[in-house]
């Protein structure tokens, strides 16, 4: 039990030390963010593009998973820590003489609580504790195959090195939830299908021909060979054609007049072009409005797999079955420390919260403490 014990004080001591290095890290962050966003013109069309499955692409998790990991690096390399990329491993893996750190970062649309509501969503190479799996989860949700049946992680809880010393690994989940902007991709989502359609046709009577003459074949070979989907594609040959016609004329200005002029585009067909442009600077306005910044951040401790007597009932498999992992950490508490010392520490705190979006949070986080100079309650 005192090995538990100390297992939890170490997971504790580093959560903090993540917390205020972060803490201390938001005025960095955020200037870091804005400008990035400075470009968000040049990345819209790419968004919307992306989304037109009614699946809306998410730039902003990359934006902020670059500068958390620049930011993160600089500051635990300050601390005595050293970078330890390894394969199968979380977003960033650090290490000093006693331990090693795996910290996951992850993002969340607050239109999607599955993805935060007092639970970690988390990979394999992202834990070292075990998850309990059952068969069909839908038919019964509360019934699992026995041990030793269980999801085991790519990551021990700990390494043992040639010398023997045994390094602890600690991971930890740091997330980032940010309002969301599916309504505003989804005003021009019908009028860029309407764009892309437009061009396949022109695409296709242009290249139709073109193929002919090329390649010797008549002209429904011609259409065959345009509709056939490239090998590992779900999309056809000339529908990526259109795609990167698009990206060339919205994108590329310089290559624009060369595209249009070999389409055959008309003058009254530009003002197909010119409506659509003026839509996505509609588009961008509105988001620049929005300020998709985070809402909220969050930092989990993920209990080490030593702990397992005690937190695999909170441990189950996730959306990949026996990949993933969901931690539904209910109190979110360290819950070894609370029964020996009677004292209680968060295993979940907000670093960072927007106070115009606290009742929307409270919704879905029945307790949200606040890492500041004095832990507080929300």
């Amino acid at each position: 039990m005192d090995e538990l014990k100390r297992i939890e004080e170490k997971e504790k001591e580093i959560l903090f030390k993540l917390g205020w290095i972060f803490k201390n890290s938001l005025d960095d962050f955020s200037t870091s963010v804005d400008r990035s966003l400075r470009y968000l013109d040049k990345i819209v069309l790419p968004i919307i593009m992306a989304s037109k499955e009614d699946k809306s692409y998410n730039p902003f998790s990359e934006i902020i998973e670059k500068y958390v990991l620049h930011i993160l690096i600089r500051k635990f390399e300050r601390d005595g820590y050293s970078l330890l990329p390894l394969g199968y491993s979380a977003d960033l893996t650090l290490e000093n003489d006693q331990h090693i750190l795996s910290i996951d970062i992850k993002t969340a649309n607050i239109d999607n609580p599955s993805d935060f509501k007092e639970t970690g969503v988390i990979g394999i190479n992202q834990l070292t504790h075990i998850a309990k799996v059952g068969i069909d989860r839908k038919r019964w949700p509360s019934k699992f195959l026995p041990a030793p049946y269980f999801v085991y992680p790519s990551i021990p809880p700990f390494y043992e090195l040639e010398n023997g010393t045994k390094k602890l690994i600690l991971t930890y989940e740091m997330m980032f939830i940010y309002p969301s902007y599916k309504d505003l991709i989804d005003e021009i989502r019908a009028d860029y299908i309407s764009l892309f359609e437009f061009f396949n046709r022109k695409i296709r009577n242009v290249l139709i021909p073109i193929i002919s003459n090329i390649y010797g074949v008549n002209e429904e070979q011609s259409k065959r060979l345009l509709e056939k989907k490239p090998k590992r594609s779900p999309f056809r040959k000339d529908e990526l054609i259109t795609e990167s016609l698009i990206r060339g004329v919205f994108i590329h200005e310089q290559e624009k007049e060369n595209i249009l002029t070999s389409l055959k585009i008309s003058e009254e067909e530009y003002k197909v072009i010119n409506e659509f442009s003026n839509q996505l600077e509609e588009v961008i306005d509105k988001l620049r409005e929005r300020d998709i910044k985070p809402i909220a951040i969050i930092a989990m401790s993920i209990p080490n797999g030593l702990l397992k007597e005690k937190y695999l009932d909170k441990f189950v498999s996730g959306k990949n079955y026996a990949k993933s992992a969901r931690y539904h950490y209910e109190d979110g508490i360290f819950e070894v420390i609370k029964e020996r010392t009677k004292k209680e520490f968060p295993r979940v705190i907000f670093i960072d919260l927007n106070m115009d979006y606290l009742d929307d949070l409270k919704n879905y986080f029945d307790r949200i403490v606040m890492l500041d100079y004095q832990l507080r309650m929300l």
